[in-house]
């Protein structure tokens, strides 16, 4: 789950009715990291699975973080396809879904606790957001930025701690 700070922050921006104040539409300023950084957490889908869905790494140069917007929702659906959690071509099986992140969890204990507030918050109810974007966008991003936000293992170094205050900060524009 790459850029899932700044990609959380800009997509959630478009889902809230009100759009959060300007030190919430971005990371934080002056850090010399990704914000990734400060939360390693293994990968939930396959490197290969990303490939043969055509969803590239957003490109990190010189210290500054390239965002390009989520992939397209037939990338998505690929991704969730590939791992059988859809029903069929339009509808996620958050069955299957919350089965996948369970096992996840399961080998990777530290994350029990992030992985099912995310169930409970991405798989439970509906998920908001614009019409423009589609389910299986609005639940990957779900799930990404909600294990992110209730990381077990948060780095801590000065960026990281940036990035915590700045996610608490902002947190009542993105719940």
């Amino acid at each position: 789950m790459h850029q899932i700070l700044v990609f959380c922050l800009l997509i959630f921006q478009a889902v809230t009715a009100e759009p959060p104040p300007p030190q919430c539409r971005g990371p934080p300023a002056g850090l010399h990291k990704s914000p990734k950084e400060c939360c390693k957490f293994p990968k939930v889908f396959k490197e290969e699975d990303f490939k043969e869905c055509g969803i590239e790494k957003p490109a990190e140069e010189d210290g500054s973080f390239h965002h390009r917007g989520p992939p397209d929702c037939d990338k998505q659906i690929c991704l969730l396809q590939a791992n059988n959690l859809m029903k069929d071509d339009t509808t996620i099986d958050k069955e299957a879904v919350t089965a996948f992140m369970q096992k996840w969890a399961d080998a990777n204990g530290d994350f029990k606790d992030a992985v099912d507030v995310a169930i409970d918050r991405c798989l439970k109810k509906d998920l908001p957001g614009p019409p423009e974007l589609c389910e299986a966008t609005k639940m990957i991003f779900c799930i990404g930025s909600t294990v992110f936000m209730n990381c077990p293992k948060w780095e801590d170094t000065d960026d990281c701690k940036k990035v915590k205050e700045h996610i608490e900060e902002c947190k009542p524009y993105f719940n």
